[in-house]
């Protein structure tokens, strides 16, 4: 099965097994000019170290293809550190705490609040059905005793027409006068 005894686990090595600083991005070297040299010798510096950094960004385009696989660009294990520290900074963290105790607070009040209102809704509907259906039925019942009393006073109408035909139409050419002021 395998190979390695039970003292042999304890014979080995404690250190992490990966290199972080071999994925570390090297700090460019920039070079120091000693105040020494005349001007002209300075230019000419200048331009042999502008000419060499011109040929270096070019290797740099050629070798970054030509890199290999296993070369990352920059230090992971910094980068995750760095990415977990910032997202649990204390004071962020307890502020956002804060503000989400705060939000379920006022969330868990409002439902409270909606529950109750909708039991207090379901209490009350079968009342308000109850005279809903009382009020319509009012409602059909003065309406046919309208209908009826409208058609009496239209046949009491008929009749003081034509038994009183005189004394009708002064009395309808005075509703009419009050009608329209």
């Amino acid at each position: 099965m395998s190979d390695v005894s039970s003292s042999d686990i304890g014979s080995r090595s404690r250190t992490t097994s990966i290199d972080s600083q071999m994925y570390a991005i090297p700090a460019p070297e920039s070079p120091v000019s000693t105040g020494s040299s005349s001007d002209g010798e300075e230019e000419v510096e200048q331009d042999e170290l502008e000419s060499v950094e011109d040929l270096e960004n070019e290797q740099v385009g050629r070798d970054w293809l030509a890199r290999p696989l296993d070369a990352p660009v920059f230090d992971v294990s910094r980068y995750i550190f760095q990415s977990l520290a910032h997202a649990l900074n204390s004071a962020d963290f307890a502020q956002a705490i804060a503000i989400q105790t705060r939000t379920a607070g006022i969330i868990n009040s409002r439902s409270r609040e909606l529950a109750q209102l909708v039991d207090t809704l379901q209490q009350r509907l079968p009342h308000l059905e109850a005279r809903f259906a009382r009020g319509s039925q009012v409602a059909r019942q003065i309406h046919r005793r309208l209908e009826r009393c409208s058609g009496r006073v239209k046949q009491v109408e008929k009749v003081f027409e034509k038994g009183y035909p005189i004394e009708y139409q002064q009395a309808k050419e005075e509703v009419e006068r009050v009608i329209e002021r």
